[in-house]
């Protein structure tokens, strides 16, 4: 792949063999980055139908959200408490 005005070997055709010549750098930047965003796409499908799930959920709890208890801070004063300081400086 290479853009069109472009060097062989600096932005494309390392191989010498240049398959495509796309309108711009920009063009080439777009086109390569869908490609590589739906292999990586399709790749992780793959790899998560092949594999099996091998961990229970005791293994996972602190590490998922859904499986971690929340801390509960109502007996903490109002200003040590996250949300609420939180509240305050954004206000």
């Amino acid at each position: 792949m290479l853009p069109h005005g472009a060097t062989p070997g600096l932005k494309g055709g390392f191989l010498g063999v240049v398959l495509h010549t796309y309108p711009s750098e920009m063009a080439q930047n777009f086109w390569t980055a869908i490609v590589a965003w739906t292999v990586c796409f399709v790749a992780t499908i793959v790899i998560s139908l092949a594999t099996r799930a091998n961990k229970s959920d005791e293994d996972l709890t602190g590490l998922v959200y859904a499986l971690t208890p929340r801390q509960v801070d109502r007996h903490l004063a109002w200003y040590a408490r996250p949300a609420t300081l939180g509240v305050v400086c954004w206000g």
